[in-house]
């Protein structure tokens, strides 16, 4: 399960990436398919975010950080349960000299028909 776990952490955030640096000609809709309905999200900064309020900003944000490289480093999973999965990663930003980090929390649920985790809640932290 970790496996799986990884792999969709890390490919969220491939796909983020190359939206933000505006590398992607691939619709708005392959990358929103990512998440759950009622998706929620906690930043770092400590903003909340619906799933409404992200897909309305997404588009403006493309290729607005040309050269960003994003990284995800000790992928844990918390807990499993029924139809989901609490997992735990550390996120790398880096944009020219900018580099931030981060703690995240995310809690993924199952799709109807139990082949794809759906991203449902994230909770963000800034390293010190």
């Amino acid at each position: 399960m970790i496996n799986t776990v990884t792999h969709e952490i890390i490919e969220l955030h491939r796909l983020l990436q190359v939206w933000f640096r505006g590398e992607n000609e691939e619709p708005l809709s392959g990358l929103l398919a990512h998440f759950a309905p009622g998706y929620m999200m906690v930043g770092a900064a400590g903003r909340v975010i619906t799933l409404e309020g992200f897909e309305k900003v997404l588009p403006s944000l493309k290729g607005s950080r040309p050269g960003l490289i994003m990284e995800i480093f000790d992928v844990k999973i918390c807990e499993i349960f029924d139809g989901g999965i609490l997992a735990f990663y550390r996120e790398v930003q880096t944009q020219g000299e900018a580099r931030t980090e981060r703690w995240s929390t995310v809690l993924f649920v199952e799709n109807a028909a139990r082949t794809q985790l759906l991203w449902k809640h994230l909770q963000e932290t800034f390293l010190s």
